[in-house]
Parts: C-alpha cells; structure tokens; sequence
C-alpha cells in the first residue's frame, strides 16, 4: 500500500488518537493491518508502519501545538524554506502644527529577520512480536511519542522567553509571592492596551490562582462557580482570556514538572507580527526506521521535526510575571 498524509488508514487512526467517532469496524480492521505488517518485519513493512506513524504524529502536532499561536508569531514552510518574520522599526505618528505649514514625515519602516531551525527527536522502541499481536497500540505509541515532542518543542520556547524577559521591568516582567494583584496588574493593563485585548497563559496552577483575586467567593453566579470546579479555574480575568498549557510531571517524578509552573505569559492579542516570540516549524515529522535488533526483536522508530524558536522586536509586546511560591 502507498502511504501519504491522506490515507485512509491515517484518516483513521488520526480520528482515534483525538477521540473523534470512527467506525469501530474500520477501527478493528486498521490495527488488524498495522498487525500483518509487523508479523513480516520486511524492510518495506517496517518502513510502512513508520511512515503511517509519522503521518499520524504530524497530524497530532499540528493540532497540539495550534495554541503557541496565541503567543508566538508561528509559520509554518516546507524543508529548505526560510520563514521571513516581518519585525517593525517606525509607526504613522500625528502630530499638530500651524495651519498650512509642513508637517513631519511619518515613515512606515520594517525589516525580515530568519531563523536558524533545530532538531527535536524522539525514538521509540518497539517490539514487533507486540505489535504482531496487538499488545502494542500504534496509536498509544504515536501519541506518546507527539506529547514529548510538543513538550520539547513549548520547553525551548519557554527558556528563550525567560532569557529575554527576566532582566527586564514592568511592564515586561515582574514577580512576586503568589499572583499579586498590584504587582501582575500593570502588566496585564500594558500588554490589554498594546493588542486591544490579552491572554494569560500558564501553568493551571497558576492560573487557579486567579480565582482569588477576582473576589471569588460563595456568592458568586452559578455559571461561574461551575466553570471552576469544572476546570480549576476561570476562565477569564479582567477581559483577559485564560489558558492552560499543557505541563505535565517529568518521567519518575509526582513534584517537578516538564515546564516551570510559576511563569504566567501576558500576550497582547491582534497583530501577530508584532509578537516578540517567532517560531518556525519546518516541514513536517520525518521519519527513520532501524533493522530489527537480532537479539531483542525490536524496532527503533525515529522522528524529527525541525523548529525555530527566537525572540526578536524593537518593542517586547509582552508580559512575563513569575510566581515565586510555585
């Protein structure tokens, strides 16, 4: 069978993996095929199941990693392609002056700046007796393997922001014991002007944190009162959106997490181009495949995405503010 981005099978397993309805037949009958291949380990075989895997882990990425758009100026070009970041320089500024004289000349001035991308890999190991009879679930495999590298991917773009921003002053970046209403405020206010609108993105035990400072309390509506048991916490602050990112635990560990839960990320909304944050995703997932290792029976699966990650702008439209105790 050839393989492309919309196979059937992909279609399938892809609606699987983000728990959409799928025919279960279809369903059976795809796993089924993904066994027959792996009771043949051929060359062919395993490249088939690793390019399935790939298509399945692009689509995966593609929507897991559809929120950085709310904080980056995100673009997206086939290998070889160069994305061109349009930075501004000057503004249309007005002005008063007498009647009928000349006024100055407000000029409109950009530049394009380019990253340099980078390599993020992960390689699964599989046993193709476990796939030969189901014990393994392609689609498990994929989605694991497609969390880690979006964890990878949000982690690189957490340090370059931190690195940026942790210098600097409100409204740029600020701390504090907890979410300080008098400290995190001038920040939000700043970054709401600059886009017409924010949106605050964190860790959710942050963000629950704002619950408090809204005057949450028992008598507030239901509506509300649901929202947070429902979610941990509101979903709005000041007119500011608020949004979860995705941070779980590190491998072996019930403390330390994969992304610092104290950095709350205030984004002003509007034109993307003005965004501090770019970040270019090259292509999309490549795949390798290995020989069946002789003695264990196994498979390694390799899969990169190459990413671009930098912060660049005459104006840092945004706000970064740490929470201390986190």
């Amino acid at each position: 069978m050839t393989i492309n981005k919309d196979s059937r099978i992909v279609e399938v397993f892809s609606r699987d993996l983000f728990k959409k309805e799928v025919d279960a037949k279809e369903l059976k009958g795809a796993h089924e095929y993904i066994k027959e291949l792996a009771s043949n380990p051929s060359p062919d075989n395993r490249y088939e199941i690793a390019q399935i895997m790939s298509f399945i882990m692009n689509d995966a990425l593609t929507q897991r990693v559809n929120y950085l758009e709310q904080i980056a100026d995100v673009k997206t070009t086939g290998i070889g392609e160069k994305a061109q970041f349009k930075v501004e320089i000057d503004g249309i500024k007005a002005m008063f002056q007498a009647k009928s004289a000349s006024t100055e000349r407000s000029k409109v001035s950009n530049k394009f700046v380019t990253l340099e991308t980078e390599e993020v890999s992960v390689r699964p190991t599989v046993s193709f007796l476990d796939l030969a009879t189901g014990k393994v679930n392609l689609v498990d495999v994929a989605q694991k393997a497609v969390v880690q590298m979006e964890l990878a991917i949000v982690k690189r773009i957490q340090d370059s922001i931190y690195s940026a921003f942790s210098a600097m002053s409100t409204p740029n970046y600020a701390k504090g014991a907890g979410i300080v209403k008098g400290t995190f405020d001038p920040i939000l206010m700043a970054m709401n002007r600059a886009g017409g609108s924010a949106s605050v993105v964190g860790d959710v035990e942050a963000l629950s944190k704002f619950t408090a400072i809204t005057g949450f309390n028992n008598n507030v509506a239901d509506a509300l009162a649901l929202e947070h048991n429902q979610n941990g916490m509101i979903g709005s602050y000041l007119s500011a959106n608020l949004v979860k990112l995705n941070n779980p635990f590190q491998a072996g560990s019930l403390t330390d997490t994969v992304l610092d839960k104290g950095l709350v990320y205030v984004v002003p909304n509007g034109d993307e181009s003005l965004r501090p944050i770019k970040v270019q995703l090259e292509g999309g997932v490549q795949t390798t495949d290995a020989p069946v290792n002789i003695n264990s029976k196994e498979v390694e699966f390799r899969f990169d995405q190459y990413v671009g990650v930098g912060v660049i702008g005459v104006r840092k439209l945004l706000g970064v503010y740490e929470d201390e105790t986190l």
